[in-house]
C-alpha cells in the first residue's frame, strides 16, 4: 500500500515515486511463472543427464537452487551454456526466488529425480 506524502517536498516527493516505479519494474521483471519454472527445470535436468561441461553446469545449478548449502553454482561456469540453457538456468533462479518453491518440488517426481542428480554428480564442489 503506497502511502501518501501530502506535507513532503513535491521534489522529494517525486524522487521517491520514481525509486517506487523503478522497483516495481524491477519486481515485476523478476518473476517467473510457475509453467516457465517447471520448463526450464526440466531443460536443465535433461542437460544435465548427459555428459558435458555444459551439463555439469546445469546440475550445479539445478542443485544450488535445491540445497544451497551444500552447493553454489560458481557465475563463470553459466558462461558453458548456450543461450536457451542460460536463459533457462537464470528461469530457475528466478522461480525459485518468486515462488520460494524449491525445484524438486515444483515438478512430477522431484525428489526422486534430484536425488539421482546428486547420485550422477558426486564429485562437484560442495561446501558440505
Amino acid at each position: 500500500m503506497k502511502q501518501q506524502f501530502t506535507t513532503m517536498n513535491p521534489e522529494f516527493r517525486a524522487a521517491i515515486e520514481e525509486q517506487q516505479q523503478a522497483y516495481d519494474a524491477a519486481a515485476s521483471k523478476s518473476q517467473a511463472g510457475e509453467a516457465e519454472y517447471k520448463d526450464a527445470i526440466l531443460r536443465l535436468l535433461k542437460l544435465a543427464q548427459s555428459d558435458s561441461s555444459a551439463s555439469e553446469v546445469a546440475a550445479q545449478i539445478l542443485l544450488s537452487t535445491y540445497n544451497s548449502y551444500n552447493w553454489h553454482a560458481p557465475l563463470a561456469w553459466f558462461c558453458h551454456l548456450d543461450a536457451l540453457n542460460f536463459d533457462a538456468a537464470i528461469t530457475v533462479i528466478k522461480g525459485r526466488w518468486s515462488l520460494h518453491c524449491e525445484p524438486h518440488n515444483a515438478i512430477q517426481n522431484g525428489d526422486a529425480l534430484f536425488k539421482d542428480l546428486v547420485k550422477r554428480w558426486p564429485n562437484l564442489p560442495t561446501q558440505g
